[in-house]
């Protein structure tokens, strides 16, 4: 008997195109739950020195009698950098120290007579020895004048007092009546007074004018502080060490009110940050600490690459400033610090980076996923839709 063996052959059903379709879509919405983009804030920004641009202004005025420097020269701080004519500046502080020389001797004859006692003038005699002269003359005609008022009345009182003393005999005979001695008791007493003012008048007077000389004085010393401030800034001195920049006048014998900008100079020593302006729409999204992208406009991007930051500051409220086309935008102001330990290995120096520089920021503010970004209309519009007013 033969035993016959037959094969079959199964054959499975070929995917249709629903099926590729459907593992294709599966496949995107893993790859787009897991493939993160970053989310950027851009904004156009400027290098800045964080000390900012030293404006040279004068203070007072005056003519342009040397100039020291020149644009673009590189100055140190307390380096002199202009000076303005000073002979008006030197004859007023002068005049006003001259005038508390004069204030100072009278000062000191006043006292002297308030306190009956002899002036010492000091260093007085021989720096201003024709001031002193003066009022040691006066000290001797209005003390001599006194004197002789003092000494005439003494006479006066002397007979008073004599006159008192003879009455005061015969009314113990009983040849004046007591009306008589009290009389002559009571001249006495009065020209005993009239000396005591006088000297009173005179120490008074002393007194009051030592006041007057003293509030003088105060007022001049306050005037040579401002005389002084005016002679002191007609040397114009650099206040930190840079770079002269925007030399306005180069004129010698050129005329500057006060007020006027000079120069400017820009620190060299200063730190380096980057100044930008974010919209308020997208202020929400950024927050101080940061990591900031830096693409500097006078390096190519595709050759030199980019420069690493961090956000330092964010204004606490938002700035106004006049567009070109006189419209007002409103933003807040940003700042960035960049240092060369977060761009260690870069093609750009530190170096090479200068204020005013123009820089293209983003802010790395966070990590979306791409099915984020697919469902995220899809979400507002269910989230709007589903509202009933």
């Amino acid at each position: 008997m033969t035993l016959s063996i037959k094969k079959y052959k199964y054959s499975f059903p070929r995917p249709g195109v629903g099926s590729f379709l459907l593992v294709g879509i599966l496949s995107f919405i893993v790859w787009a739950n897991f493939f993160n983009i970053d989310q950027l804030v851009r904004a156009q920004g400027q290098v800045i020195v964080k000390d900012r641009t030293q404006v040279i202004q004068v203070a007072d005025g005056g003519v342009l009698r040397d100039l020291r420097v020149s644009e673009g020269e590189i100055v140190h701080k307390g380096q002199v950098l202009a000076l303005l004519e000073s002979e008006r500046a030197h004859a007023g502080a002068d005049e006003v120290q001259n005038r508390l020389a004069a204030l100072s001797i009278s000062k000191i004859r006043a006292e002297a007579e308030a306190s009956e006692v002899q002036p010492n003038w000091g260093s007085f005699q021989k720096t201003h020895s024709h001031l002193v002269k003066t009022q040691r003359e006066l000290y001797s005609q209005t003390r001599m004048a006194v004197l002789k008022e003092i000494s005439a009345l003494t006479e006066h009182y002397k007979l008073a007092l004599e006159e008192y003393k003879v009455n005061e005999r015969l009314f113990d005979s009983g040849d004046v009546s007591r009306v008589e001695l009290m009389r002559a008791r009571r001249m006495s007493i009065e020209a005993e007074q009239k000396i005591n003012a006088i000297w009173d008048k005179y120490k008074t007077d002393a007194r009051r004018e030592i006041a007057k000389i003293q509030e003088e004085i105060v007022s001049q010393q306050s005037k040579l502080q401002e005389r002084q401030s005016i002679l002191d800034h007609t040397t114009l001195e650099s206040p930190v060490d840079g770079i002269v920049k925007s030399l306005r006048v180069s004129t010698l014998g050129g005329v500057l009110r006060q007020g006027d900008e000079l120069m400017q100079i820009s620190p060299t020593n200063s730190q380096v940050l980057v100044e930008a302006k974010v919209s308020p729409a997208d202020i929400g999204l950024i927050q101080i600490g940061q990591p900031v992208i830096l693409k500097f406009d006078a390096f190519d991007y595709s050759i030199f690459g980019s420069w690493k930051g961090e956000l330092t500051y964010i204004s606490p409220d938002t700035l106004l400033e006049q567009g070109p086309d006189g419209r007002s935008n409103t933003f807040y102001r940003v700042q960035v610090s960049i240092s060369d330990v977060q761009n260690k290995g870069s093609k750009v120096e530190h170096a090479h980076i200068k204020p005013g520089m123009m820089v293209s920021l983003d802010v790395l503010c966070s990590q979306r996923s791409v099915l984020f970004y697919i469902a995220k209309p899809i979400v507002k519009a269910f989230s709007g839709a589903l509202g009933q007013r």
